[in-house]
């Protein structure tokens, strides 16, 4: 079964454990108000937009043994903080040491392997849409540890140039799309970390990413080539006329993680393959070649 991810959108509303379950209930606690019961077992994810929250420590503690990420959003849809357990793998501790130790080169290799499959996704999203993709492809072949950061900030700007044309920017706080592209984007991120979290990785010591105030900086790097899944189901809401964050916008973004892609083992979820390569990360960190587990790029543009 494909776990869920859990909007909390609107409103006055109490998080808390109740037999087994998370339950939401519509007002803060002793109130009576009534509610639902979530199965723990069926969340993937919490995002929380409204800031009349409230949560018991009961379901903070049950959210963190069990690995299930909450994250706390702003007025533009984008994480403003996060839960995430001390302890989520037996082996966390040596692979953390490991992690921590990883050579520069060995860093380098890895992000050059995720940003060669972010542009090679990119390409397979304008090819979708009709657009010329031969120069993010070109830059595809020619990433190398040396310059895939430089490739990545040119294709970045053909690419939304292409899909949205000349005057979009990709701003947090930017015009529409920005706030669709946001919440998709974070409830990607939230699986990454999961995932990255489960893996006994550190989520804080990243690749490429670096900022002191971030703490899911590897998470971010795990993720840029999963990022062009959210493109496209941006795009296919734009077409149907939607521009805002809402019911619907929601639900559509966050089904993008149980979207079927096309892998060696067959057809299989988008999170399933997010799962996937962590796992391979982690070995990769372990063993020190530079190989990460990515299904086709063409498979995840949809």
């Amino acid at each position: 079964m494909e776990r869920r991810v859990l909007d909390i959108a609107t409103g006055r509303r109490y998080l808390s454990k109740k037999r087994g379950s998370l339950s939401v209930s519509c007002d803060t606690e002793g109130s009576g108000a009534s509610g639902h019961l979530v199965p723990f077992d069926e969340i993937e994810s919490i995002i929380v937009h409204t800031p009349q929250a409230s949560y018991s420590n009961g379901a903070i503690v049950e959210l963190a043994r069990r690995g299930i990420p909450l994250v706390c959003c702003d007025a533009y849809h984008t994480p403003a903080a996060w839960v995430w357990p001390i302890q989520a793998n037996y082996e966390q501790s040596r692979r953390m040491a490991a992690q921590a130790k990883m050579p520069d080169e060995l860093r380098a290799a890895l992000w050059a392997v995720l940003i060669r499959a972010k542009l090679e996704a990119q390409a397979a999203v304008l090819h979708s849409e009709g657009h010329d993709a031969a120069a993010l492809e070109d830059f595809a072949c020619r990433v190398t540890p040396d310059n895939c950061t430089s490739l990545e900030a040119h294709g970045a700007r053909l690419y939304w140039t292409c899909l949205f044309g000349d005057d979009f920017r990709r701003r947090r706080d930017g015009l529409p799309p920005n706030g669709l592209l946001n919440y998709g984007y974070a409830v990607l991120r939230a699986t990454v970390a999961r995932n990255v979290c489960a893996s006994g990785l550190h989520p804080s010591l990243g690749l490429q990413h670096h900022n002191r105030f971030n703490a899911f900086c590897l998470a971010d790097d795990l993720m840029e080539p999963f990022r062009p899944a959210v493109d496209r189901s941006v795009l296919e809401l734009r077409r149907e006329g939607h521009q805002a964050v809402d019911v619907h916008t929601k639900s559509a973004l966050a089904a993008v993680l149980a979207r079927g892609v096309t892998t060696s083992r067959g057809v299989t979820p988008l999170s399933r393959c997010v799962e996937w390569a962590a796992q391979s990360l982690t070995k990769a960190v372990l063993e020190g070649e530079p190989r990460i587990h990515l299904p086709d790029s063409r498979s995840i543009a949809g």
